[in-house]
């Protein structure tokens, strides 16, 4: 009884000690396709500063962001870990500047993390 217990309690420490895997295919291409953001974090949920927005990655590095009412160019790259952004002084798409960890890369969806361990930022994209 006492050795059955003593199983359970290291099987359920393992569990919840346990950190998920992610998954990330550098295969995905990011240029087919449209994608949106349906979440964003930065100190706080601002996922509602990008729901109009569609985002298209093209050749050559040009990222677009466009809505009913306008359209932004910007530019991307991106490694087998990051992803980098830069829209330039946009008001709002100024907020994905910078270099991003790939935590999950999917062909319908993509999640980042400030690469800076000190920040808690986070953008989800998910394709169209």
């Amino acid at each position: 009884m006492l050795l059955r217990l003593s199983l359970y309690t290291v099987l359920f420490v393992c569990m919840v000690s346990c950190k998920k895997e992610t998954t990330t295919n550098n295969n995905v291409d990011l240029q087919s396709g449209t994608w949106r953001i349906n979440y964003y974090w930065d100190t706080k949920d601002e996922t509602s500063s990008f729901t109009s927005y569609i985002f298209m990655f093209n050749s050559g590095g040009s990222i677009m962001a466009h809505t009913s009412t306008s359209m932004v160019t910007g530019t991307w790259s991106e490694t087998a870990t990051k992803l980098t952004l830069n829209f330039g002084s946009d008001p709002v798409l100024s907020g994905l500047n910078g270099d991003w960890l790939k935590t999950e890369k999917t062909t319908t969806s993509l999640k980042l993390k400030d690469d800076n361990a000190g920040q808690d930022d986070k953008v989800y994209f998910v394709k169209n």
